[in-house]
């Protein structure tokens, strides 16, 4: 045993002397490749505990960068992109898991007008966060990815331009804590093209996704998820410059689904919406701009929010007959003097919903404060008021109003801020929908390169669309920094209704319009905390770590499932000339079920030294 520990430290300082040796070298392939490689190799000891159960391993760990270009860089270059073994340092997880993988990619005729990229990637047991609403972490879980695109243009001169892309992305992700593995297959078709005539800008587009996402991790007996969706989405965009510094734009858009959803219950639905925008701007003066704009929407699915629908998921609306919506406005913006600003809007709605046809007349107007004086110094106001009349009655009022404060006091910067809005913007007629946010900041220079900064911030629906569907977050956050040293601390809260995707909880916003299928609901209610922290105590070593804990529970129409984690994560660096000595210690408790669920507990850490090298 010890003359098998003595031959290992012998490799070990032959390693390292080898290491500490300069190297630097070019190739030429033939008479028209040229290469350069570049990158670290190093070795690595590294031991991990899960669940009382141990493992140790060592052996070599890297990263490269391949590039090079064939006959001349505009007519092919390449980039290749692989690593080993590498430690996930710079996650949030830490070192957790070590992964391995690939990215590259090859771009041909980048001179011609039929340029061209072509681009693989591959990582093999990586891990990420599965998000969660309200924790800075989420929950852990192992992943392997792998994707590939083709992406050509035609660029002939006074001819449209078209560029055409098709992406393919497989996921395959598992939850520490859960048996079973989730699995996404997203493909992507895009088209776009772009067209100058007569001073008229034209942009037509076409984008065609297809996925499919199967969730086996299951609790208890409920049964595994599988959703299937597909949509083509149809765009098209004139722009044109008009007489007074003005501009005009129209824009059409048709987006058609088909969307299933199967777990104990199976439901599955299909729908379109085809919306037409068109708006006109002028500036006759210097303070004076007035601007002119319709819109048609014939499906509630045009007014849902963007942050559900490029997650990939679908929502499911429940069908209750056509919708149509015709809105024409005009808007007037005046800076009467340098602290004075004015606004004045005007809109004309027409719906039809439910065989039932409304209208109403929307007046808005609102002011902007500056205020410039010894006490108030750095206040900003910002109020509108918006007044509904429908064809029998006024509804109400509605109101928006901003209030930023910024000022300097005895060394202090102080900043803080308030919004509030109302039945400003409406999808339709028959509901109103509200929300308000706030934030508070302090900052302080307390000697040369120290400084000391907290904030408080939050946000809250009032009125939803949507029944229970309210939600609310808030976040306390402080920092402290001297010199090669910093500290922050955070704490936050956070609850509402989400939707379930593949990288894990979309809160929904409160504007969604209704009705929706209450089942594509998840509830969440969940808060954590923690701090993060960095020196450099000695020139040449950086070491940081982290602690964070979060707990929470979603209740899924069927089921409620706790969730909580406690992370603990510390890695540093010593830089030696072109030498590294690395290492790193995680641990994680992470419980995913009922409440009596048992934690699931993984301790890894590592040691290495790495070197970087230009081969070639």
């Amino acid at each position: 045993m010890g003359a098998r520990r003595v031959r290992i430290a012998v490799r070990l300082l032959a390693g390292l002397i080898l290491l500490a040796l300069p190297s630097a070298a070019q190739v030429q392939v033939g008479d028209n490749l040229s290469m350069s490689l570049s990158g670290n190799l190093g070795f690595q000891y590294a031991g991990n505990i899960e669940d009382g159960i141990s493992g140790h391993s060592m052996g070599l760990t890297g990263n490269g960068n391949l590039t090079g270009n064939y006959y001349s860089p505009n007519f092919l270059n390449f980039n290749v992109d692989p690593f080993y073994n590498r430690t996930q340092s710079n996650s949030v997880f830490g070192s957790l898991s070590n992964a391995s993988g690939i990215s590259s990619n090859v771009n041909l005729f980048g001179g011609s007008h039929f340029p061209g990229t072509v681009s693989y990637n591959r990582i093999y047991n990586a891990t990420d966060s599965f998000g969660v609403p309200g924790s800075d972490v989420g929950l852990a879980q192992n992943t392997n990815q792998q994707g590939y695109g083709v992406t050509w243009s035609a660029l002939v001169p006074d001819m449209p331009t078209l560029t055409a892309s098709y992406m393919v992305n497989n996921d395959s992700n598992s939850i520490l804590g859960l048996e079973g593995t989730n699995e996404e297959n997203d493909r992507t078709l895009n088209l776009m093209s772009t067209y100058k005539l007569d001073g008229y800008r034209l942009t037509g587009q076409y984008l065609h996704r297809n996925t499919n996402a199967h969730f086996n991790q299951v609790i208890d007996s409920l049964k595994p998820v599988h959703t299937l969706s597909s949509s083509n989405d149809f765009g098209a965009t004139v722009q044109h410059a008009l007489p007074l510094a003005g501009s005009f734009s129209a824009t059409w858009n048709h987006l058609g689904y088909d969307y299933a959803y199967e777990d104990s219950y199976s439901t599955n639905s299909s729908g379109g919406s085809t919306t037409l925008n068109g708006n006109a701007s002028f500036h006759p003066a210097t303070k004076l701009g007035v601007a002119f704009n319709a819109n048609y929407n014939d499906s509630l699915l045009g007014s849902v929010p963007e942050p559900i629908l490029n997650n990939g998921t679908v929502i499911n609306m429940t069908s209750l007959g056509s919708f149509h919506s015709v809105l024409v406005g005009s808007d007037v913006y005046y800076q009467l003097i340098r602290s004075l600003g004015l606004h004045g809007n005007i809109s004309h709605t027409h719906q039809t919903f439910l065989g039932q046809t409304y209208s109403a007349t929307q007046f808005f107007g609102s002011a902007n404060f500056n205020i410039d004086r010894t006490l108030l110094k750095g206040l900003t106001v910002s109020l509108g008021v918006v007044n509904t009349v429908q064809q029998t009655e006024n509804t109400g009022l509605g109101f928006v109003g901003t209030v930023n404060y910024t000022r300097k006091v005895g060394g202090w910067d102080l900043g803080a801020n308030f919004a509030y809005a109302q039945n400003v913007q409406t999808v339709m007629l028959v509901y109103t929908t509200s929300s308000y946010s706030y934030l508070g900041s302090v900052r302080r220079r307390l000697t040369d390169r120290t400084y000391f900064m907290a904030g408080y911030s939050g946000s809250h629906s009032g009125i939803t669309a949507n029944s229970g569907t309210s939600s609310s977050a808030d976040r306390l956050w402080t920092t402290f920094m001297h010199r090669g040293y910093s500290l922050n601390t955070y704490y936050n809260k956070s609850d509402g209704m989400a939707v379930l995707t593949p990288g894990g909880l979309v809160p929904v916003p409160g504007n969604v319009p209704p009705p929706i299928d209450s089942n594509a609901f998840t509830s969440y209610d969940s808060k954590g905390w923690g701090f993060n922290a960095s020196a450099s105590p000695i020139r040449r070593l950086s070491i940081s770590g982290g602690y964070s804990k979060s707990s929470g529970e979603t209740i899924d129409p069927l089921i409620t499932t706790s969730t909580g984690n406690e992370l603990i994560n510390v890695v540093f660096q010593y830089r030696l000339r072109k030498i590294f000595v690395n290492g790193g210690y995680t641990r994680l408790s992470q419980t995913v079920g009922t409440t009596s669920t048992q934690p699931i507990m993984v301790t890894s850490y590592f040691i290495g030294f790495s070197r970087w090298f230009n081969f070639f």
